[in-house]
C-alpha cells in the first residue's frame, strides 16, 4: 500500500473494522473469480517515531485478520484465503489447531503465509529482549514446520475417523498418535486437536527472498511471492527458485510463482494516469521511510545520501535491503534508494491505462519471466479491485488468459489441479505421513 493514501477520498480501507466491509471486498473478489484473497500480517507495537505512526495509520492500529476468515468464508463458495503466522512468534501446537480449524470451516480454502519475521518490538511485546540472528530465524522456522507436520500429516491416520452413531464408535484410538518433539527450539507431547482436514496441511506460501530464505521456499512453499524492477531480474529470481526447488527433489511444477501488481484501470490511458496521479498525491514520503525503517531496521534518514548504498547489513528483514544490493543491477546511493522506495514502497509492477493496456503487460511479464500469476496490490479499496474486476477480468477472459468460472475444489487443487487436495508427495511435509508406524 502507498502510505498517506487511507486520507484519499475513494479510500475505504479505514472501515477495516467493519465486518461488512471485507464481506463486500471478498465477495467483490469472488465475482472476479480471484483465487484467494491475502492478508499479510505480524505482530509489533509502534515503539518509534510514534507521533508520525499514529498520525499517518501506519500499520496500526490493526485487527486480527485470522478471525475474519471464517465470516468471508461464510458470505462466499469459492474464493480462498491465505493468512501470515510466523514461527518466530507462534508455537506449533495452536499454530496447526487454528490452521486445521479454519480448513474445515472454509472446505479447504485456506493457506498460510510462513515468514521468519524479525521486529524488535514484535519481540519485546512476547517478553522477548531481542530477536534471533537472520539465518537462524529460518533455522527455528525449519524445526517448526518438523513439529507442525507431524501434527497435520501424521498425527491422525486418514481412517481414524469411524463416525458410527449406532455403534456410539467416533474414532480408533489406536489410529491417533501422540507426537513427540524435542528440538532446539520447541518442545512438544500431545496429539494433534483436530481431526484430519480436507488439504490436511494448508496450502504454504512464503515471501523470502535473501538464500536462506529462498532456500526455506523452494524446499516448503507451494506458492511464492517474488517482486523484481525488471523482466530479466524476475526470470532470474523465477529460474533460481526453480533450480533450488529440484535440488530439494520437488518438481517445477510444483510451485506456483506471484508477483506483485499494482493495475490502475482508466477507460483512456489519460483518465488512467490522472487516477494514479491523484493517489500519489497523497502519499507520505516520510511514513513510507518509517515502514522501510521498520522492515529492515535501516534508518536511511540517518545515513549519507550521497554515500552508495552498499555493504548493508541487517538481522531484520532483508528482501527490501537486498532489492537495492544484489537485486538492483546498479551500485545506488542512499538518496536514489530513498526516491525510489518512496516511490514504490513495497509495491511490484506498477501500471496505469486501459484495460487492454494492462492486458497487455501482464501478458509480458508471465511470458517472459515464467511466473505463474499476480499478487494484485491496492491503491484505493475496494474502488481499484471493482476497477480490476469490472474492465481488465473480461479481457484477460477473452484472450484465454483467465477462467471463466471457477471448479468447486480446494485451494490445492485450484492451483495445482484437481485431486491433489494434499501435500505432493515429494514435499517435505509427506515424510510425516507414516507417524504411527
Amino acid at each position: 500500500m502507498t502510505q498517506g493514501l487511507w486520507a484519499h477520498p475513494d479510500n475505504q480501507s479505514h472501515r477495516y473494522k467493519e465486518l461488512g466491509f471485507w464481506i463486500e471486498l471478498a465477495q467483490l473478489l469472488e465475482r472476479g473469480l480471484f483465487d484467494f484473497m491475502f492478508f499479510a500480517d505480524s505482530y509489533g507495537y509502534p515503539d518509534h517515531k510514534r507521533e508520525l505512526t499514529y498520525r499517518e495509520a501506519v500499520y496500526a492500529p490493526a485487527n486480527d485478520p485470522m478471525l475474519i476468515i471464517p465470516a468471508l468464508a461464510a458470505a462466499t463458495n469459492n474464493l480462498a484465503f491465505v493468512t501470515t503466522a510466523s514461527p518466530v512468534y507462534e508455537l506449533p501446537f495452536p499454530n496447526a489447531r487454528r490452521f486445521s480449524t479454519l480448513d474445515h470451516l472454509t472446505n479447504g480454502r485456506i493457506g498460510w503465509n510462513v515468514v521468519a519475521a524479525g521486529g524488535i518490538s514484535g519481540a519485546r511485546a512476547f517478553g522477548r529482549e531481542g530477536i534471533l540472528p537472520h539465518d537462524e530465524r529460518y533455522e527455528q522456522a525449519e524445526e517448526f514446520m518438523e513439529a507442525s507436520y507431524k501434527l497435520l500429516e501424521g498425527s491422525w491416520e486418514d481412517d481414524a475417523v469411524v463416525g458410527d452413531k449406532a455403534g456410539r464408535y467416533y474414532a480408533d484410538a489406536s489410529k491417533v498418535h501422540i507426537v513427540e518433539h524435542e528440538g532446539r527450539y520447541y518442545r512438544m507431547t500431545g496429539a494433534h486437536s483436530c481431526e484430519p482436514s480436507i488439504q490436511r496441511t494448508p496450502v504454504l506460501f512464503q515471501a523470502g527472498s535473501s538464500d536462506r530464505g529462498r532456500d526455506f521456499a523452494a524446499k516448503h512453499a507451494e506458492g511464492v511471492f517474488l517482486k523484481a524492477p525488471t523482466v530479466e531480474a524476475l526470470r532470474a529470481q523465477v529460474q533460481d527458485i526453480r533450480r533450488r526447488a529440484a535440488a530439494f527433489g520437488r518438481g517445477p511444477e510444483q510451485i506456483k510463482i506471484f508477483t506483485g501488481l499494482s493495475a490502475v484501470v482508466g477507460r483512456t490511458k489519460e483518465e488512467a494516469q490522472r487516477k494514479l496521479d491523484s493517489y500519489r498525491s497523497y502519499a507520505s514520503r516520510e511514513a513510507a521511510l518509517l515502514t522501510y525503517e521498520n522492515a529492515t531496521g535501516v534508518d536511511l534518514l540517518a545515513l549519507d545520501p550521497d554515500a552508495p548504498f552498499v555493504n548493508v547489513k541487517t538481522e531484520q528483514g532483508r528482501t527490501h535491503t537486498e532489492r537495492y544490493t544484489k537485486h538492483s543491477g546498479t551500485v545506488q546511493t542512499v538518496r536514489d534508494v530513498m526516491d525510489n522506495f518512496a516511490s514504490k514502497e513495497f509495491r511490484g509492477i506498477t501500471v496505469a491505462g486501459t484495460p487492454d493496456e494492462i492486458a497487455d503487460h501482464m501478458q509480458h511479464w508471465i511470458e517472459e519471466t515464467g511466473a505463474d500469476g499476480f499478487n494484485l496490490e491496492r491503491y484505493v479499496l475496494p474502488g481499484g479491485h471493482r476497477d480490476f474486476v469490472e474492465l481488465v477480468v473480461p479481457v484477460l477472459q477473452k484472450r484465454g488468459m483467465f477462467r471463466e468460472r471457477y471448479e468447486e475444489t480446494t485451494l490445492r487443487e485450484r492451483l495445482f489441479g484437481k485431486g491433489f487436495a494434499r501435500l505432493a508427495d515429494t514435499h517435505p511435509g509427506a515424510a510425516y505421513r507414516k507417524l504411527g508406524e
